[in-house]
């Protein structure tokens, strides 16, 4: 159960109190903002270097490790990114990658 969620179902037991009503429906509209899905310049710039991973990744032919995706790609900003970066932008494109794990060592592909 959500923060907000506890607010409201605390909000049904306070009839009789309305400065305590007045200050939860404030609390649940803070929430309400806070929660917006605005997207911020911050995550603009982390969802077109996810496009660019993902674009990297089409290029190859086969399913390919972190390391080899770095070393093959013919995009040099990705080239440039470490394979933490990498594996943390792959979590970001969710179902569009699949992930593969052979003794140990992951490979990624096109889903």
């Amino acid at each position: 159960m959500t923060k907000k969620e506890n607010f409201a179902e605390i909000l049904t037991y306070l009839t009789e109190r309305p400065d305590l009503t007045t200050f939860i429906e404030g609390e649940i509209e803070r929430l309400s903002r806070k929660r917006s899905s605005v997207n911020t310049k911050a995550k603009a710039e982390t969802d077109a270097r996810a496009e660019k991973v993902y674009n990297a990744l089409a290029e190859m032919t086969k399913p390919v490790t972190l390391t080899e995706l770095v070393r093959l790609t013919s995009d040099e900003e990705v080239a440039g990114y470490s394979n933490q970066r990498i594996s943390a932008l792959m979590r970001r494109l969710g179902d569009r990658v699949s992930k593969e794990t052979v003794k140990g060592k992951s490979y990624f592909s096109i889903a």
